[in-house]
């Protein structure tokens, strides 16, 4: 007896000075992105969709807190663009092992490799037109685990009216299923590559209560200055949509290419049904002062250089939101008097971009992207739109 009670002692002297030696440690973030973008167009552009306007933007202002606690790990931002004040990623984490960790809060729905990079450390100022399919930030929980050769996430989140609406107005909530899993048999401080496929089950949402569930694409000019639509779908007879990508990621050195595949099928009602793709191509490289580019083994991405180094980036990426049997039964539908939707920007969107960026050091980045972007909607001219397009960027 004497024994046992002697041993329950022991460890809770134990626990309490673990607990003693653990401490609250709370950190400061701050972000600000400053964009100024200019437009040529040809005719067509100009007049399907107005005169694109020069101009400068705030891109992104933010401020947040970290903050550690043992096991425990919490981040939250609010951002400030457009004149409004919105939420970013803010959520709590608990650590079972460093490498092993559960999420729960609101932040990216894990989607490809474009999703483990935030707007600040991507080589293109705005996404890849491919990558529109990206759900973006939702109410969720995730789970992720990971070793040297593995990496996995995946979780579920709730569709974006549950952060801004009660579901009295927002009418029945939708939900994404989303899981990412990337295997990387090489991976040195020199060289390596990785591959991996993502998958993402969209459960239609209601636009409002007692209207129908619906889902919809809109893809701008690469640029948040002017931010015209270029192409787009809504499908509001939609039921639910499986989309999955396809990556792959090299570094060798100061050199990376990176790349990912899109594909789409939204279920509608009657037994129809809209396929879409896209994808992308980017390579990039350090030509002034090279240093390596570090892998990421935590989110399966590349950080970027940050000590007076100058990138070039080069690329391509395609988006196809047109399917042609579904345009041909929804024209038939319109012809016969019958319920349809509007398919008319509906459209294939490609460019060709290149870009120049800065790292001063690892808080200040100047960035200059041009693109080259054409777009051809259903049954209207082709639009090409030159996009050049600068940025100031403060990470702190």
């Amino acid at each position: 007896m004497k024994k046992t009670v002697l041993a329950l002692a022991l460890a809770a002297t134990c626990g309490v000075a673990a607990q003693a030696q653990e401490k609250l440690d709370v950190k400061m973030t701050a972000r600000a992105l400053f964009d100024a973008a200019s437009y040529w167009q040809n005719d067509a552009s100009e007049i399907q969709d107005g005169k694109l306007t020069d101009g400068v933007a705030v891109r992104d202002i933010r401020v947040g807190i970290k903050a550690t606690y043992g096991n425990w790990y919490f981040r939250g931002d609010l951002s400030y663009t457009n004149n409004s004040v919105s939420l970013k990623d803010t959520y709590l984490q608990y650590s079972f092992q460093k490498n092993n960790f559960l999420r729960a809060g609101y932040y990216t729905v894990p989607f490809g490799l474009s999703s483990a990079y935030s707007s600040a450390k991507k080589e293109y100022m705005d996404e890849p037109e491919g990558n529109v399919y990206q759900v973006g930030r939702r109410l969720g929980v995730m789970h992720t685990i990971y070793n040297k050769p593995f990496w996995g996430q995946y979780g579920v989140f709730a569709d974006n009216s549950a952060l801004t609406k009660s579901t009295d107005k927002s009418g029945r909530q939708g939900y994404t299923l989303a899981a990412r899993g990337v295997w990387r048999p090489i991976m040195t401080q020199d060289y390596g590559f990785h591959v991996g496929f993502s998958w993402n089950r969209v459960q239609a949402e209601a636009t409002s209560k007692g209207k129908h569930a619906a889902i919809a694409y809109n893809k701008r000019y690469l640029t948040v200055v002017d931010k015209t639509v270029a192409t787009g779908l809504t499908l509001t007879d939609a039921r639910w949509e499986n989309k999955f990508t396809a990556e792959f990621q090299g570094i060798y050195r100061n050199f990376q290419l990176s790349s990912q595949y899109y594909w789409s099928h939204i279920a509608r009602e009657g037994g129809n049904s809209y396929d879409t793709d896209g994808f992308y191509v980017s390579a990039r490289g350090i030509i002034v002062n090279p240093g390596n580019y570090k892998y990421n083994f935590a989110g399966s991405g590349v950080d970027n250089p940050s000590n007076n180094n100058l990138e070039l980036m080069l690329g391509y990426g395609y988006l196809n939101l047109r399917d042609g049997d579904a345009y041909a039964k929804n024209q038939a539908a319109i012809a016969a008097g019958m319920p349809s939707v509007d398919l008319s920007k509906a459209g294939r969107m490609s460019d060709i971009s290149a870009g120049l960026s800065y790292f001063l050091n690892k808080h200040v980045t100047f960035r200059l992207n041009y693109h080259y972007v054409t777009v051809k909607n259903f049954d209207l001219e082709k639009k090409n739109v030159n996009v050049l397009q600068a940025r100031v960027q403060y990470m702190f």
